[in-house]
């Protein structure tokens, strides 16, 4: 009889503990600060999912708000109770962060040494109106492919989106037409022209990565970034 009761609480013992240590839902962090999280943490009476959730919780928010060295702090105080993912996002952002300077960089130097060259050749400005007429349908193809089929074959993978390629294409536009007055207006010499592909090239890398960092960084998780 003893036996059977004994069992019976154990068994009651065994399945409370787990549901116990179930980790809450999302909706019971929501709103709540750094301090709160900390706290949820580091309390000993907490369950260990609870606390293994808020110290997760924690370094990501402390990593999306670009505090990367406090992230770092957290995901080395709670090391032995966060999810091994949230340190690998902490690198993954922290060069996400780094390459969204580079690119804002690389942007506006390309386009102010852009606008630069076509003020000092201000008065040939009218005879390049013809070369972008010439290249206006070569210019719509690619951007009709850019927009359409390529936000399509994204729209085709899970959770993809063709948002980012049409919001591409859309700034797309006013880059080319810039870089091909620039040809335009510019010097024939050859290490003109490849300076000027060069930073043609290294604008549109710049502008994709802009955009998809804004409208759908789940494209950069595959970069490492």
């Amino acid at each position: 009889m003893w036996l059977r009761v004994l069992l019976v609480l154990a068994v009651a013992s065994f399945v409370t503990g787990i549901a116990r240590a179930q980790a809450p839902p999302p909706a019971f962090f929501e709103g709540r600060s750094n301090d709160e999280l900390r706290a949820l943490a580091r309390d000993p009476h907490n369950d260990v999912l609870l606390r293994r959730t808020a110290a997760t919780k924690l370094v990501l928010t402390l990593a999306d708000a670009g505090q990367f060295d406090a992230a770092e702090a957290a995901g080395r105080e709670f090391a032995k109770n966060v999810d091994a993912r949230a340190i690998t996002h902490i690198k993954a952002v922290r060069r996400r962060s780094d390459v969204n300077v580079v690119a804002l960089l690389a942007l506006g130097g390309v386009l102010g040494v852009a606008v630069l060259a076509l003020v000092a050749a201000r008065r040939r400005l009218k005879g390049a109106v013809a070369a972008v007429r010439r290249i206006a349908p070569v210019v719509a193809f690619f951007l009709v492919n850019l927009g359409l089929v390529g936000g399509y074959l994204a729209s085709g993978y899970e959770n993809g989106s063709p948002v980012p390629f049409l919001v591409l294409t859309a700034l797309m536009l006013p880059l080319l037409v810039l870089f091909r007055v620039w040809s335009a207006v510019g010097s024939p010499h050859v290490a003109a022209r490849a300076g000027r592909a060069s930073a043609a090239v290294a604008a549109t890398l710049a502008l994709g990565f802009l955009v998809v960092e804004h409208v759908n960084p789940s494209y950069l998780e595959g970069f490492g970034l």
